[in-house]
């Protein structure tokens, strides 16, 4: 019963002194997180450390910036150089026939009675090219740098022949119609130059008939060209 009597007292004690130092950290904590409680020399470092934190923050966001502009420029020139590749090759596609095309123009019909040969037709293509003439085809036959036009014959077993003209190696047959995209009035002031081309055709009586036409479509070749001795060069 004695020792029982002395165990109460001391139990009531602990506890009372654990309550106590509870209350006391609580208190030492609410009063270290009040700034209106600090020293000045500890609100002082307090300061100096947020800034220095800042400053590098604000390092670290420019320097990230300038990776972002870095980047999106680096991006924008890839897109213009992909642009420009993509443009130079339209025009190549354009140039090599290899892709059919439409725009304003003009045609060029030449009837079966009209006494015309083949370096007629040439000749008349050149004026369109130096005219301006963006494409140019020959009854449906793209004209390139690697197209021919020239002249074959028929012969028969009678020794009768027939001569007649080629594209291609291919008979062409009448109407010849030629079809040039370009600015038309330019086109047609190429062929109508006093003393050119059609001025040379009227002395043969040969007067081939120029419409000009808003929309004018010309196909593309109907075989790509074929290299037989040219490799790619690969640098050692």
């Amino acid at each position: 019963m004695t020792k029982m009597r002395w165990e109460i007292p001391i139990t009531i004690v602990l506890l009372c002194l654990g309550i106590m130092l509870s209350l006391q950290f609580q208190a030492q904590t609410r009063i270290a997180s009040d700034l209106t409680l600090q020293r000045s020399e500890t609100l002082i470092a307090m300061v100096r450390g947020l800034s220095e934190k800042r400053q590098k923050l604000d390092l670290e966001i420019i320097d990230l910036r300038n990776q972002l502009n870095s980047q999106l420029e680096s991006s924008r020139d890839e897109e213009t150089l992909l642009d420009s590749i993509n443009l130079e090759m339209g025009k190549l596609q354009i140039v090599n026939g290899t892709t059919a095309v439409k725009g304003t123009g003009l045609t060029i019909t030449v009837e079966e009675y009209m006494p015309i040969i083949y370096t007629d037709l040439i000749n008349i293509i050149n004026e369109l090219w130096n005219a301006g003439a963006e494409a140019i085809s020959l009854n449906e036959h793209r004209i390139t740098s690697h197209s021919t036009i020239s002249v074959a014959e028929d012969v028969f077993s009678d020794s009768t022949f027939n001569i007649f003209m080629t594209i291609n190696h291919e008979k062409l047959e009448y109407p010849l119609v030629i079809k040039a995209i370009g600015h038309p009035s330019n086109l047609e002031k190429g062929l109508t130059l006093p003393g050119g081309i059609m001025d040379n055709l009227a002395l043969f009586n040969a007067f081939p008939e120029i419409t000009k036409l808003e929309e004018l479509e010309i196909p593309a070749i109907k075989k790509p060209s074929t290299y037989y001795f040219m490799n790619e060069y690969k640098p050692s």
